[in-house]
């Protein structure tokens, strides 16, 4: 059951774990009108953030029966199949501004199968009370984890699911924290390992790990990099559900980063990597959260160079700019397939330094063309909103 929105608000209908790929406002809005007819006047504002797995986004329609008919019809949808979104009404509670109001209305879910869709979720917990908001969490390829939180317009109706449904061997609900979002989305009990020393065998990784609990199974391999491994944590008591990632969480905390080994040094200034065992899809995410990071620590450093002359070799160019400061590294791109300029990446140690380099730097009298670094995968999100707009004004 869908509530309306409280007196005075905007009627805002929020979408959440949209994928990126098909995520556009003239998308969004031909999902809206397919199922409920609904033609919408104002472009949904799209949030596209590098650093999460999915867009999400906010309509507005300002219409009672229409926004009333697309918070029904939009609960769940999908823009591409097999990627489940969902959609909520403005609701103050479900957004935080008060969540301790609501603590005892929420329940977590863990043990739901896989196949299980949100609507059949919802349909199963229905039986206790009206539901305000569902989520199964899901990995960045739209898999479920098989864990998720519902929370009921009523507390009574989260209590009774707790006490129906505490001890089921799937779909289980364990009481609600408000630390539990943060701590159960990272919850696992299978870990990858790397960075070993050289002569680093299975026994020794064995026993490095066995320190924080009982291993199940353990994968040990090496490659060109040298020995890693996977290891699980789990208890000889089946029931006992938090061992596993309880062990796992302490073996990250306690060996990530560590630069000696059983009393062995890791050469070449390496530090063991000790972390979560993630999907491939998942690894490649949090690469590009690592890098967009780094490279937004470097954006003040870094500048973007241009108008020197095709004779200009690299040594010229940093002469010409290290009298601004040191410089951590340089690089002068040769004209490309249809480029007609040399191009150069200059980055400062310091911020400051790169700002006065760029009013300072001049050739023969002339300023060059210089500014700071723009990261290529904040442009490219400019450009495809760019896109987005000019995309949904063709299509009203």
């Amino acid at each position: 059951m869908v509530m309306p929105t409280a007196q005075g608000t905007q009627n805002y209908l929020y979408l959440y774990d949209l994928p990126k790929n098909e995520a556009t406002s003239t998308r969004l809005a031909t999902v809206l009108q397919n199922k409920t007819g609904i033609v919408l006047s104002r472009m949904p504002q799209i949030r596209r953030d590098l650093n999460r797995p999915f867009y999400s986004a906010i309509m507005t329609i300002p219409e009672e029966d229409k926004f009333l008919l697309a918070c029904k019809e939009m609960r769940y949808f999908e823009l591409a199949p097999g990627k489940p979104s969902r959609a909520l009404p403005f609701d103050n509670d479900l957004l935080g501004s008060n969540p301790q109001r609501i603590v005892d209305h929420n329940i977590f879910v863990r043990k739901i199968p896989k196949e299980l869709t949100p609507q059949q979720l919802e349909e199963h917990f229905q039986r206790f009370g009206d539901i305000k908001s569902l989520k199964i969490s899901l990995n960045s390829d739209h898999q479920s984890r098989g864990y998720g939180f519902v929370c009921f317009q009523d507390n009574k109706s989260a209590a009774q699911a707790l006490l129906s449904d505490g001890n089921a061997d799937s779909i289980q609900v364990i009481k609600y924290q408000p630390r539990d979002k943060r701590d159960f989305r990272k919850i696992y009990n299978n870990i990858y390992a790397k960075n070993f020393p050289p002569n680093f065998t299975e026994a020794d990784v064995r026993q490095l790990f066995g320190q924080f609990g009982r291993i199940e199974s353990m994968k040990f391999m090496v490659n060109d990099k040298g020995p890693y491994a996977f290891i699980c944590f789990n208890s000889e008591n089946k029931a006992d559900r938090e061992y596993g990632p309880k062990c796992a969480a302490e073996a990250v905390e306690k060996l990530n980063g560590e630069s000696v080994v059983n009393g062995v040094a890791i050469p070449d200034n390496k530090k063991l990597y000790v972390k979560e065992a993630l999907k491939r899809t998942d690894r490649e995410a949090e690469r590009l959260r690592e890098t967009i990071k780094y490279k937004s620590s470097k954006k003040r450093c870094n500048l973007y160079v241009k108008g020197f002359p095709d004779t200009m070799t690299e040594d010229e160019l940093r002469q010409l700019f290290s009298k601004y400061g040191e410089i951590e590294s340089l690089k002068m791109h040769p004209p490309g397939e249809g480029a007609k300029k040399l191009y150069a990446f200059v980055c400062f140690k310091k911020p400051d330094e790169a700002s006065s380099a760029k009013e300072g730097v001049v050739m023969n009298d002339k300023a060059l063309t210089i500014n700071h670094y723009e990261i290529k995968e904040m442009r490219e999100l400019q450009n495809e909103a760019a896109k987005d707009k000019y995309d949904f004004q063709q299509f009203r």
